[in-house]
């Protein structure tokens, strides 16, 4: 069974396997993210070269099949990512991936995959990932951009995400036990003035309540 996660990537190493489009979208994405990328493959395109060029990436121009080049790169990843057309070298990375006890994102194979890379979007903070794991990619889409039409239309709820972002970062400045902040959280969370006062995005406003409430609850 597979659990939902954000996992930080900055640092961490990948190997992507497949220097077609699918691998250079998932090795810019993780690129993007901070992580070491390494592209294994025959050929790579004019975008993957770019990257080169600039310091962010490496390339192992090699073919897949060497099960030797194949095992020292897995090794090395953290993630490994499947991005080939050749369901042989597929097969044989995941193999040697499982028994490395390498997690891989098999791009080719959604019943496979150990990892699945979701459409993703954000808006004010508030970060959405949607899959239908393999079943169809353009119903996942679709439903990011119903989500995040959503998200953008409702005003109210923008305006108490920018109150809460506050709110936190004040009462970690200045309630240093982390039981006593949850404990505000949830009686802010059924707090009607304070609600009143994030629906409306005063920003100001809600500090001020929430400091007091704070002092006298300290």
């Amino acid at each position: 069974m597979r659990v939902p996660l954000f996992i930080e990537f900055d640092g961490r190493n990948v190997l992507v396997i497949g220097g077609g489009a699918v691998g250079t979208r998932r090795a810019v994405k993780f690129l993007l993210a901070g992580a070491n990328v390494r592209v294994l493959s025959l050929e790579f395109n004019n975008e993957l070269t770019h990257y080169v060029e600039r310091g962010k990436l490496e390339l192992i121009r090699n073919d897949a099949n060497d099960l030797d080049i194949l095992r020292r790169n897995i090794e090395w990843a953290d993630l490994v990512v499947i991005a080939t057309n050749d369901p042989m070298i597929n097969r044989k990375v995941r193999e040697v991936a499982r028994e490395l006890r390498k997690l891989f994102n098999d791009a080719t194979n959604a019943e496979e995959t150990e990892v699945v890379v979701p459409f993703e979007g954000e808006i004010n903070g508030i970060r959405i990932a949607i899959t239908t794991e393999g079943l169809s990619g353009v119903i996942a889409r679709r439903t990011l951009d119903k989500v995040m039409n959503f998200l953008r239309e409702d005003e109210e709820l923008m305006n108490m995400a920018r109150v809460w972002y506050a709110v936190k970062s004040k009462l970690k400045e200045a309630v240093s036990d982390v039981r006593t902040r949850l404990n505000l959280y949830m009686e802010l969370d059924n707090d009607e003035k304070f609600n009143e006062l994030a629906r409306k995005g005063l920003v100001n406003e809600a500090l001020n309540y929430v400091m007091s409430k704070a002092l006298s609850n300290g």
